[in-house]
């Protein structure tokens, strides 16, 4: 940089931060010192962990500056940088809760403010038609007590009606931060697991038990990727599925404890049980101990979310019609949604909420409301709950259909595009529901409308992410060393290997040299992947102290994930998040990415590019052991094993 460019930086850099605090204002000023020349490096093992400014190198960039060859590095050793990565804390006299806390004025800014994302661009003004689920989308429940509510009641069924013993209510409560949204169930081994994109199980509990990875490889590292879409597996892919997991975890414990206690035990197989909590929930959802609860006092159960009526009345203005599509029954939508409309009192319902809607279908049945065009369609009566055959639903004008009641019980896909309007086509739709399978994937798939996922989780994944941002460096700090390290023992590696024992080799004389360089070098290396691996599991740990990130298995996306980046258009935390933007917005995704878009940073680049290519013709050719004096980048040319790996 001119001296003229340097003054610049210097006094912009003594403004900005004389007086403030906050770290996160050099990020903003990144591109600006980029720029004029320089390069922000936010190392976390520099002294005292601070930051420092230095000119780019090579001038391509910050990132760069650690990946010159290593036979053209000085200083201290990988050795003793992980050393000093390790100790720098106690050195400076700092806990672990100062490196990486951040500023409480930094952590109100850095924050999840209800952001929309897009995968796949999204102009509204080509959507006419809305749609929303009820059940976790329009009325988000309290987990501290519906889920509960719902484990207590699915327990007690179990004893009541399938002969489970009553020792079983005598088992922990539901706890609601134990399971995630993602996971699979192994109905047939009664285990639970968790896959990365690519379908690989990376974790896996029998029961509440981790099985460790050497079982984990030998039950599922030759199963085919398919069979977890059979029907041996069940997916916890909305919230509703928590308290199932939970109680299966708890009944796989109890049988493989109490088999030789209760004969029964002994005639049920973990497949069995599955199905006996699935059907012990159904029955408390059937018959009232659930939905009895919340209708005599909704709002001990369902949290408050201001602004989803503002949002309806607003898309509603811009001439779209929106419409309610739920699995829940009529006399249960009418408690929630007057709840939701602020009449939570038995008294004061009324059916005033239905002016919000243009359409309104109750007892959907999804999935199968989205690909069974059999299925029937009848005429829901609020004022006397009573139901009515629909036998020309698709032929009666739907003007003629309406004008009779708007309030409809099951039917199919075909019902609603006709009482919508005809000739509607799938991306003319916009259907926003909070369960993966039934309301974003099979609405894709089958029908091809546009999808906004509603996943409360994202709040809590954000705000940790951004509160852990100064491990996450660390994470990435040693990463570099890793593929510094990877790179040095591939490289004496092809040396050894091309040398083959030949006498004739040009370093046949210093095999043992590098041999002996080789064994230090790979030593480092598992230093630095121990070092790795334990900064990357408290990384995980600090969303999920069992099973990590939603959103994320190690460093690849989790199955969940890769579904979301699939299916969902838009996603988000909560439905009122989509009242905070225009009914006409325009949605556009971020660019993808793949690893040779990011080419400068893939390891085989740096890789090949830190040995130059004299070092790699050196070696190719396999020269006379006389070195040619033009040959200055020569395998004869390798420092002594004195030297350390830099």
């Amino acid at each position: 940089p001119s001296a003229a460019a340097t003054l610049k930086v210097r006094r912009l850099w003594g403004c900005l931060t004389r007086g403030m605090r906050s770290r996160n204002l050099l990020t903003l000023l990144a591109p600006i010192l980029t720029v004029h020349g320089y390069a922000w490096s936010p190392s976390p093992l520099s002294a005292a962990n601070k930051l420092s400014l230095r000119p780019p190198a090579n001038g391509i960039g910050h990132r760069s500056a650690s990946r010159l060859p290593l036979n053209s590095r000085r200083g201290a050793s990988v050795t003793s940088r992980v050393r000093s990565f390790s100790m720098s804390a106690s050195q400076q006299g700092m806990s672990a809760k100062d490196i990486l806390s951040t500023d409480e004025a930094d952590r109100e800014v850095q924050k999840y403010n209800g952001e929309i994302f897009c995968n796949r661009a999204l102009n509204m003004k080509n959507i006419g038609f809305v749609g929303f689920d009820m059940d976790y989308t329009l009325a988000q429940y309290i987990p501290e007590t519906f889920e509960i509510l719902a484990h207590r009641g699915a327990m007690a069924k179990l004893v009541e009606s399938m002969d489970y013993p009553a020792e079983i209510l005598k088992l922990d409560d539901y706890d609601p931060t134990y399971f995630q949204r993602g996971l699979i169930i192994d109905k047939m081994r009664g285990n639970i697991i968790k896959m990365d994109r690519h379908s690989y199980v990376k974790l896996a509990f029998h029961g509440n038990k981790m099985i460790d990875r050497e079982e984990r490889l030998k039950i599922y590292g030759n199963v085919f990727q398919k069979s977890f879409t059979s029907k041996d597996y069940a997916n916890i892919d909305t919230l509703f599925s928590l308290p199932d997991a939970f109680m299966y975890a708890q009944l796989v414990d109890f049988k493989d404890a109490n088999e030789d206690k209760y004969p029964m035990l002994k005639g049920k197989s973990y497949e069995q049980m599955y199905k006996d909590v699935r059907r012990s929930v159904d029955l408390c959802h059937r018959d009232g101990v659930i939905k009895d609860r919340v209708s005599e006092d909704p709002g001990k159960y369902i949290q408050a979310e201001p602004g989803i009526v503002d949002m309806i009345k607003r898309l509603k203005l811009s001439g779209r019609k929106v419409f309610l599509l739920t699995n829940s029954l009529w006399d249960y939508t009418n408690v929630v949604m007057n709840h939701i409309c602020g009449n939570s009192q038995a008294d004061s319902r009324n059916l005033e909420w239905l002016d919000l809607f243009d359409l309104v279908i109750v007892g959907a049945c999804k999935p199968g409301f989205l690909d069974d065009p059999q299925l029937s369609l009848f005429r829901v009566h609020p004022e006397s709950d009573k139901l009515s055959n629909m036998d020309n639903a698709l032929f009666d004008p739907p003007e003629l259909s309406l004008s009779k009641g708007k309030v409809f019980q099951g039917g199919n896909y075909n019902h609603l595009h006709h009482l919508l309007g005809n000739f509607i086509a799938g991306p003319q739709i916009m259907y926003v529901g909070d369960h993966m399978f039934s309301d974003v994937i099979r609405g894709k798939r089958s029908l091809g409308w546009r999808t906004m996922l509603v996943v409360p989780e994202l709040e809590h994944e954000v705000n940790v992410w951004l509160q852990q941002s100064v491990r996450h460096r660390r994470i990435e700090e040693l990463a570099e060393m890793r593929h510094e390290l990877d790179e040095w023992v591939d490289r004496l590696s092809l040396l050894i290997v091309s040398c083959n024992n030949k006498e004739e080799c040009v370093v046949f004389d210093r095999i043992d040299e590098i041999e002996a360089e080789l064994a230090k070098a790979r030593e480092e290396l598992q230093t630095v992947k121990n070092l790795y691996a334990s900064e990357v599991k408290e990384f995980h740990e600090a969303f999920h102290p069992v099973w990590g990130q939603v959103f994320k298995v190690g460093y690849q996306n989790s199955r969940f994930a890769q579904q979301v980046e699939n299916y969902a258009c838009l996603y988000t935390s909560k439905v009122s998040n989509f009242g905070m933007v225009s009914p006409e917005m325009i949605f556009r995704t971020q660019q993808d990415v793949m690893p040779h878009d990011q080419l400068e940073d893939t390891p085989i680049r740096r890789l090949l590019k830190s040995r130059g290519d004299s070092f790699v013709r050196s070696l190719t050719e396999m020269p006379q052991r006389t070195p040619s004096p033009m040959r200055s980048n020569s395998p004869s040319q390798i420092p002594p094993s004195s030297s350390s790996v830099e």
